[in-house]
C-alpha cells in the first residue's frame, strides 16, 4: 500500500502551531504547577514558529 505524503502549505503549518500553542496555554491554566515538560514543548514550539517565520 502506497503511502502519501500530505505537503502542508506554510501557513497551513502556522496554523496548527497557533492551535498547539493555544492548548499547551490551557494546559499550564490547568496545570498545578509547570513541568519541565511543558517547558520543553513550549520552547520547541517557540523554535519551530520562529524558523517558519524566518523563512518565507
Amino acid at each position: 500500500m502506497e503511502r502519501r505524503v500530505q505537503r502542508l502549505s506554510k501557513k497551513d503549518v502556522l496554523l496548527e502551531i497557533e492551535m498547539l500553542r493555544k492548548e499547551l496555554n490551557d494546559q499550564y491554566k490547568k496545570q498545578a504547577c509547570i513541568t519541565p515538560e511543558l517547558v520543553s514543548l513550549s520552547v520547541q514550539l517557540d523554535q519551530l514558529l520562529n524558523k517558519l517565520r524566518l523563512h518565507p
